[in-house]
């Protein structure tokens, strides 16, 4: 090999690996401009709920114990997750109106290795809305943006719920009771 294509090889390879890293620092600049995502830490298990909110407190779990209505169970699997944060983080999932009944029948608790509950969710199809621990980033930049605006979940937000909540064959997902049911919009 020559100096000439030994040059050019090693020009080629610097090229290369300048291109890479500059390439993973725009991934980790898109990254922090997304802003934290629910639940914004390492947990090991994550478990969705079917409970009743309407009676004594309406979060999945208060004062650290799970609410005392849960009807069912299920451990999570990583599609299931995923398929739930997607929505979640998701900015596309807000924007529509909400009611003020607040009557969950859908809670979500990711815990970490100890087993210790670190976030939750608890989610009304009747009027539209959660609340969650630690608040949900996607959601307050819909808020923050669009002061004036609604901030339940979207059509396609609370579809993907709804979808998420039967696919757990759980007993209240929504449907015609609930404030702009996907079902109800489509006739």
């Amino acid at each position: 090999m020559n100096i000439f294509t030994k040059n050019i090889l090693w020009l080629s390879l610097s090229l290369f690996f300048v291109l890479s890293l500059n390439s993973c620092s725009s991934d980790i600049i898109k990254v922090k401009r997304q802003g934290k995502v629910f639940p914004n830490f390492e947990y090991s298990k994550v478990v969705a709920y079917d409970y009743d909110g309407s009676d004594q407190g309406s979060a999945i779990i208060e004062k650290g114990k799970l609410h005392n209505s849960v009807k069912k169970e299920q451990e999570l699997s990583k599609e299931q997750i995923a398929g739930l944060l997607d929505a979640l983080n998701d900015q596309g999932s807000y924007g529509e109106d909400i009611t003020r009944c607040f009557k969950p029948h859908l809670g979500v608790v990711f815990y970490d290795a100890q087993g210790k509950a670190k976030a939750q969710i608890s989610i009304c199809f009747l009027c539209n809305q959660h609340n969650s621990f630690p608040l949900i980033a996607a959601q307050e930049t819909v808020r923050n943006n669009h002061p004036k605006e609604f901030h339940g979940y979207s059509k396609e937000g609370k579809r993907k719920l709804m979808d998420f909540c039967k696919s757990l064959d759980f007993s209240n997902c929504g449907g015609s009771e609930a404030v702009s049911a996907p079902e109800d919009d489509e006739e």
